[in-house]
């Protein structure tokens, strides 16, 4: 029979974490010369609890649409501090995402 004996942060490990926010995908267009004062407004706001930024030109290069996934109460931070930053920014779908770990 062997007996395991596990240390404090091994234990700790193991037990129960808090569920983390369930994270949303937010699309947002802005002016292509605004696209880098955006970025640091997000990383401002959210930093390391923005999971992705994606960025892709549209209007032939005039504009970026911008999906940026995070929780939804981050979601509600991002644009109250983007319409105060970046008035010219239009808001897009705010699409909550699945669940982790669901089939």
């Amino acid at each position: 029979m062997h007996a395991f004996f596990h240390t404090r942060s091994a234990q700790s490990q193991h037990r129960a974490r808090p569920p983390r926010p369930r994270a949303c995908l937010m699309q947002l267009t802005v002016d292509t010369n605004a696209a880098t004062a955006l970025r640091a407004l997000v990383m401002r706001t959210c930093g390391d609890a923005m999971e992705f930024m994606r960025v892709e030109a549209c209007d032939h290069g005039a504009r970026v649409r911008v999906w940026l996934c995070v929780s939804r109460a981050l979601a509600v931070q991002v644009m109250e501090a983007v319409m105060r930053a970046l008035p010219g920014a239009e808001f897009g779908r705010l699409t909550p995402l699945a669940a982790r770990g669901a089939a």
